[in-house]
């Protein structure tokens, strides 16, 4: 007991969120939630999105519609998927990659690959995004680790569902035919409607969404834009009816598809967007945002190489494409 006790002391005077948690041993099951398991200590929960059918895009009559948001088209999802509670934060970044957001800033503004962007346009990352070699601390909005994680691009953000994949799989706990990757467009609008039909899944925007009007209340990190404000902790406003939160506001979420002008209008089976395009999909709206793309149906398009203090991701766990 006497050889115990110093042991127990130590352990006492760690803060309970730096003690390791042990590995799920459990695997994903249908129907229910799956904490997915980063490292000895960072997990990332993820609910579970049923199979079915509703209707993609607004109406002509929803206040701040945009044409692209149309016509309504009835989608099916034949089989059910889980998607991140939240957006993919710093933390669970860190996790994986082993780089935190300064990292991921200081690679991006380093970076002299020059790429082609949408109109032939030729330019680094930094160029295209009008930063200066050294705007590290101008571009830097929260670092905090439970803040959702910026200045991933739409490769990175597969890149990331990828490694996972490759995780998962080796630890055995990957079901068979699915994968993890970016949501499409159509799993990401159903998930944020979780059986809505309006224009928010909420009561009003400010409750459930971080956004232009709201989000430098508050705030504690390095404000950007105007007013000065940036990302809020993930998870800190009302989850939807399928226990979903921040499908709106905080942070852009790329999502898997290329974008499309219009919808097919008809009735669709597991739509992933058009074979090609210049721009993938941009789902939710950000802090920075008005309060017309923080609607279910808004969307946004950005280049895949885009990175942003606007722009983050979340994962899915999805039928394999």
């Amino acid at each position: 007991m006497r050889l115990l006790l110093p042991i127990f002391l130590a352990l006492m005077s760690i803060p309970a969120a730096t003690i390791p948690k042990p590995f799920s041993v459990g695997v994903p099951v249908a129907g229910k939630p799956w904490e997915l398991p980063l490292n000895d200590r960072v997990t990332l929960p993820m609910n579970w999105i049923p199979a079915g059918t509703f209707v993609m895009g607004s109406p002509d009559d929803e206040t701040g519609r945009k044409s692209d948001e149309g016509p309504q088209t009835t989608v099916t999802l034949t089989r059910g998927y889980w998607m991140g509670k939240t957006e993919v934060t710093i933390g669970q970044w860190k996790a994986v990659t082993g780089m935190n957001v300064r990292d991921k800033a200081i690679k991006l503004l380093s970076d002299t690959t020059v790429y082609v962007f949408p109109g032939g346009k030729k330019a680094t990352i930094r160029e295209f995004m009008g930063f200066g070699k050294d705007d590290i601390d101008k571009i830097l909005s929260h670092e905090n680790e439970e803040t959702p994680m910026y200045f991933v691009n739409w490769y990175e953000a597969m890149q990331f569902c990828k490694k996972l994949t490759e995780q998962e799989r080796a630890a055995h706990r990957l079901p068979a035919g699915y994968e993890y990757t970016l949501p499409t467009e159509a799993q990401w609008e159903y998930a944020c409607r979780a059986g809505t039909t309006g224009a928010i899944y909420g009561e009003s925007t400010d409750a459930i969404a971080w956004y232009g009007a709201n989000s430098y209340k508050g705030y504690t990190g390095k404000g950007l834009g105007n007013p000065s404000a940036g990302p809020h902790n993930a998870g800190s406003k009302p989850a939807n009816q399928w226990g979903m939160q921040d499908m709106l506001g905080n942070i852009w979420e790329w999502c898997y598809d290329w974008y499309g002008a219009s919808y097919s209008g008809s009735h669709v089976t597991d739509p992933t967007g058009p074979a090609t395009g210049s721009y993938k999909v941009n789902r939710g709206g950000s802090f920075g945002s008005g309060v017309y793309d923080e609607r279910s149906a808004a969307r946004a398009q950005n280049p895949p190489n885009e990175a942003s203090a606007w722009r983050g991701f979340r994962i899915g766990l999805c039928a394999v494409r």
